[in-house]
């Protein structure tokens, strides 16, 4: 019966970003009553399943595309069913991603008395002419209204995500995002370096040879100059993007870097689970939704379930994943954790990698955790992949022979 976190997905847009490669639609109207109460008979459905039913909810995170389109009235209805579904925890973190055009007091007000407390703006750069680069609708000056405008209606635990190597951007232009930033003091900083995806106009531009991105040696110093000035203003990095005030840590990233399970509602949201209906362990199950906003109304509001693929994940895949999200976390992974889930020592599986990483700087011990250093998270995809497969064929060992000492040894 552990907590899990629950993600509503609310995929419209007014706009399109053209580097956004997430499952959202840009549409001049959209139906917000006919999806909110699909999004109910989904939660009706999977919370009637033993896998979810009476389990308490430690974080909701209402994200997209742009949740803030969608009125209070929508959000509202949507946390109390929740509440009087499924014990909520009393400090639980509820979230709402926003576009800084897309909000006012009113509105914001609005979401507070819904039961919103944490809210996430999607500021990406204090730039006007890089807003623009990037597609973005509304202007610096929003975002500082809507940070004022937050505080002023109760919500006092603010995230601002920005994005660093975008076009024609300059170290100069992150410093000058970063003294934006310095001035409106919020609990938690995202900084994201811009990933050229596939099936983005961005990336088209890219091939053409059209769009100009910084170069990686600039894009490093630009992650540097972040960790050093946002440490300055008592925000500390805990995740390879993420940095916060002492105790502001985003609760429901958390759960997916540290697996715990989630459920996702709406169209094409991903869920997780490690338990099956009748309370036996495995190393994970997960699934999404049909894509499609139409298609996921029709197949929820009809039948509760709109899931359109799943997955039960092996050892080899539960190994990766512990890896791949654990590493991502300053504090790294726990060695005994690891033996713990896998009854299996970590330097019997990782013979080469462990000693190649850890020479060269890469990952470090800290007691117990095996952490990417700052070298680390500059290329952390590659330190990553060295963990998608086991090196050796190791017997497997018996949880009582589990210990930290196996790993570390004299280290």
């Amino acid at each position: 019966m552990r907590p899990f976190s629950l993600y509503l997905h609310i995929p419209f847009c007014l706009h399109k970003c053209p580097y956004c490669d997430f499952n959202t639609y840009a549409l001049a109207s959209f139906p917000e009553k006919e999806y909110v109460s699909a999004l109910l008979a989904e939660l009706d459905y999977r919370t009637s399943l033993q896998e979810w039913r009476g389990r308490s909810v430690q974080s909701i995170y209402f994200g997209g595309g742009t949740p803030s389109l969608f009125t209070p009235a929508s959000i509202r209805r949507i946390i109390s069913v929740v509440s009087k579904t499924l014990p909520v925890e009393d400090d639980v973190e509820v979230s709402i991603e926003a576009n800084p055009g897309t909000v006012s007091y009113d509105t914001l007000s609005g979401y507070y008395e819904a039961g919103i407390n944490r809210l996430s703006l999607g500021a990406q750069s204090f730039n006007a002419e890089i807003l623009r680069a990037l597609g973005r609708m509304h202007t610096p000056a929003q975002t500082e209204e809507a940070v004022i405008a937050a505080r002023n209606v109760g919500i006092s635990n603010i995230n601002i995500d920005i994005i660093y190597g975008a076009p024609s951007q300059s170290l100069a232009d992150v410093q000058a995002d970063l003294m934006e930033i310095g001035k409106l003091d919020p609990t938690h900083v995202s900084p994201y370096g811009l990933t050229i995806e596939k099936s983005t106009p961005f990336y088209t531009s890219y091939k053409k040879g059209v769009l100009r991105i910084p170069k990686e040696e600039i894009v490093i110093d630009m992650m540097q100059r972040i960790t050093n000035e946002l440490s300055g203003c008592g925000l500390q990095r805990y995740e390879i993007s993420n940095y916060a005030k002492p105790g502001k840590e985003a609760r429901h990233n958390m759960a997916y870097w540290n697996g715990d399970d989630y459920l996702g509602l709406g169209a094409g949201a991903h869920s997780f689970t490690a338990r099956l209906g009748d309370g036996q362990t495995m190393f994970g199950r997960r699934w999404s939704n049909y894509a499609l906003p139409q298609k996921y109304i029709e197949e929820a509001s009809v039948q509760g379930s709109a899931q359109s693929w799943s997955e039960t994940l092996d050892e080899r895949g539960a190994i990766f994943e512990y890896f791949f999200l654990g590493l991502r976390k300053c504090k790294g992974v726990s060695i005994s954790g690891f033996e713990s889930k896998f009854h299996r020592t970590l330097k019997q599986s990782y013979p080469c990698a462990l000693e190649m990483l850890l020479s060269e700087g890469l990952l470090s011990y800290q007691g117990d955790q095996l952490a990417m250093t700052e070298r680390g998270f500059m290329i952390a995809d590659s330190v990553i992949e060295n963990f998608s497969e086991p090196e050796l064929v190791v017997p497997k060992i018996e949880k009582a022979e589990v210990g930290v000492s196996d790993s570390l040894g004299n280290v």
